[in-house]
């Protein structure tokens, strides 16, 4: 066998394996999406077709979080199998490195993050933005994923208000679950302002079927309302739109735009500087596999091997996690944030595995 022919079937094991992992964990975690929104929505007021499909527009935005996982199974899974049917030892055996093995399973990892970044990716965004779209039309019933609520507070034609929405799309444009309290000059609530729908457009949130409530008076049913605001629409986003639904396409662009209006971009450069890092950190989780999966163990102690290349994934999960929180609050450069992880798991993946090969 040519070291071509091997290098193919390396590979060739390496991408099914990436793929029967990505469809196995996507379909595990539809289910489980599913019925997570099934369970918080209000039985009657969405259909399950309309909760299926929200479901299935969400569930490829969490996958994306969860690609280096499944390059690091897919990884070590491989090398298991192939150890298990003694290749990996017949290959050692006729004179091919740990580095020439390894060197199939690299280029997969890196072709493998380079599609997901220019295409996945801007796919998933697209559908984590159709998700959104169908939440804030079914805000009332169905409750968005965030923690709280996100508030703004503005002034318009010498009106004072605050705004807050339980979903979100449109770049923050379109607010489903709305309430908005309008202050009078001392600060004071004069009335409160609740509607399943608003909308940014000509310098004011238009606000459909709203309900009033004023203080001593029942709410009473209003239809449309104007709430006039200042806040540009590139403001709006940057407080309200969440980095991860936006294609890398076109990040490049909100963050310029940002800094020319004075905002703060950092959650969206850091954003940025993870997804052109993406492909790098799919190599190095190859080579943490490598270090617990390439070396042939007995039966018995490949479990133990498993279990110690997922702790070492976890880690540099966690740590990933860390460098992107700092990254976007502006406490380290946002490029250092998401290169540190890579090299980081890169030199402890080659160090493992110089010692292993050389001692």
């Amino acid at each position: 066998m040519s070291r071509r022919t091997l290098n193919i079937y390396f590979f060739r094991r390496f991408v099914v394996s990436f793929l029967s992992t990505l469809v196995a964990v996507f379909a595990l975690t539809y289910l489980i999406d599913m019925v997570e929104v099934s369970r918080r929505g209000l039985p009657g007021d969405v259909g399950f077709e309309t909760i299926a499909t929200i479901s299935a527009l969400r569930v490829p935005a969490f996958i994306e979080q969860a690609f280096p996982f499944i390059v690091l199974f897919a990884a070590i899974f491989t090398m298991v199998s192939l150890n298990r049917k003694m290749e990996l030892v017949v290959a050692r055996a006729s004179g091919v490195s740990v580095w020439q093995i390894l060197a199939p399973f690299a280029v997969g990892a890196f072709l493998i993050g380079v599609v997901s970044v220019t295409l996945y990716n801007p796919l998933a965004a697209i559908a984590q933005s159709h998700a959104a779209l169908l939440q804030t039309a079914n805000a009332s019933a169905i409750p968005t994923t965030a923690d709280r609520a996100p508030w703004l507070r503005q002034v318009g034609q010498g009106v004072e208000s605050i705004i807050g929405a339980k979903a979100v799309a449109d770049r923050g444009a379109t607010l489903g679950g709305v309430t908005a309290f309008l202050l009078d000059r001392d600060g004071t609530v004069r009335e409160r302002i609740d509607a399943p729908r608003a909308t940014l457009s000509d310098g004011a949130w238009h606000i459909d079927d709203a309900t009033v409530t004023r203080i001593g008076s029942p709410p009473i049913r209003e239809g449309e309302r104007l709430i006039p605001t200042t806040l540009l629409p590139e403001y709006i986003e940057q407080r309200l739109a969440d980095p991860e639904s936006i294609s890398i396409w076109e990040l490049g662009s909100k963050i310029e735009v940002a800094r020319s209006l004075g905002y703060n971009a950092e959650a969206f450069a850091m954003r940025l500087h993870a997804l052109l890092a993406r492909p790098a950190l799919f190599v190095a989780m190859t080579l943490v596999a490598a270090t617990v999966a390439v070396r042939y163990t007995r039966i018995g102690q490949s479990g133990r091997m498993i279990v110690s290349g997922v702790a070492a994934g976890f880690v540099l999960y966690v740590v990933t996690f860390l460098a992107q929180a700092l990254g976007s609050n502006s406490v380290i450069p946002p490029i250092i944030a998401a290169w540190f992880p890579v090299v980081a798991a890169g030199l402890f993946g080659t160090t493992i595995l110089l010692h292993q090969e050389d001692g």
